[in-house]
């Protein structure tokens, strides 16, 4: 029943067929491979599998180098960055987990309907967008900011609100009657009520009105992600690989996703200082954009291939680039020539 929804054919006989032969030539190839490092260096030696081991390494580090976990682990963080109260970015941040799930629907439905490249290289183009737009979104924020007349008190002396929140010690009050006072944080309640009046509460960003261009780049993006990178790169690796080499490739490339998730996820903070949020940002898009440029090149399109006959994508030469980019089919008797 399953065949016949996914290969839009009543005859699957042929296709069954295949993969009871390949059951079989699977068991040989695993008493001719070993077991251990032995697969390991017969993986190397293959040709075919040595691409497609690159292809599937590659796909799990660009998931993680665009940036995906410092969205998430960090969304509130970037939202307060950009001028949101510390309370509406917690709340704000649901909105980008919540689009993380539904857009993720739509790559179940399109992954069939549309190819696994197709929608890899929309779901990457999108993110651009998105990773384009949080740059742009951080520097009309400051600028805004700079903008924004403070008075200073005491040591925390600033001519503009973006200059105050630059110095660890000092942060942003407002109250009608002052306006916008540039104070220490660590201010006595007293003196407080006297800059603030009754609101009693320092903050470290600019509430800006430009505040919601970064909202809206934040679920670009992950409406660009859920459907496309982030799925895709552990479907296509499921299917690249012969049967014989399978296990260990997905563990190698299970392994480069959480080393680069590591990576990405501890640098953040340290990018968006020395390289300002915008900075962090366009470097993002520019790893992104690396990424579709390789793939495009030359990731084979999987849709509609029997898991038997997927490594024949990666044998040969290369024929053509594009969303239809592949090998030259090249037929061998052995199995790790």
């Amino acid at each position: 029943m399953i065949f016949h929804q996914l290969r839009g054919t009543e005859d699957v006989s042929t296709e069954m067929k295949e993969i009871a032969e390949d059951f079989k030539q699977t068991t040989e190839n695993e008493e001719l491979g070993g077991k251990g490092f032995q697969v390991l260096l017969n993986m190397m030696k293959n040709t075919a599998v040595r691409r497609a081991m690159v292809i599937g390494l590659l796909l799990q580090l660009f998931q993680q180098f665009s940036g995906i976990n410092s969205v998430m682990y960090y969304s509130a963080t970037i939202l307060v960055m950009s001028g949101a109260s510390s309370n509406k970015a917690i709340w704000l941040s649901t909105a980008v987990s919540t689009a993380n799930v539904a857009f993720t629907f739509i790559g179940v439905y399109g992954v069939e309907r549309f190819g696994r490249k197709k929608l890899l290289m929309g779901s990457m183009t999108v993110m651009m967008l998105g990773l384009t737009l949080l740059g742009i979104a951080f520097i009309v924020i400051n600028n805004s900011a700079k903008s924004m007349e403070v008075e200073g008190v005491l040591e925390c002396v600033a001519d503009s609100c973006y200059s105050c929140v630059q110095m660890d010690e000092c942060g942003i009050c407002e109250s009608v009657a002052n306006g916008l006072k540039c104070l220490n944080k660590n201010t006595l309640d007293s003196n407080i009520t006297v800059h603030c009046g009754e609101k009693m509460e320092i903050e470290d960003v600019c509430k800006t009105k430009e505040s919601w261009l970064a909202i809206v780049g934040l679920v670009l993006y992950i409406m660009g992600f859920a459907p496309g990178m982030g799925p895709l790169p552990w479907t296509i690796n499921s299917e690249i690989f012969p049967n014989w080499a399978r296990d260990t490739a997905l563990s190698l490339t299970t392994f480069m996703n959480w080393v680069c998730n590591s990576i990405i996820s501890q640098t953040f903070l340290q990018l968006s200082n020395a390289a300002t949020p915008s900075g962090a940002f366009f470097t993002y898009c520019a790893i992104t954009f690396v990424g579709m440029c390789y793939f495009f090149v030359f990731l084979p399109e999987t849709r509609g291939m029997s898991l038997e006959n997927t490594e024949e994508l990666f044998e040969g030469k290369i024929t053509f680039i594009g969303l239809n980019a592949g090998y030259e089919p090249k037929k061998t008797n052995n199995s790790y020539d």
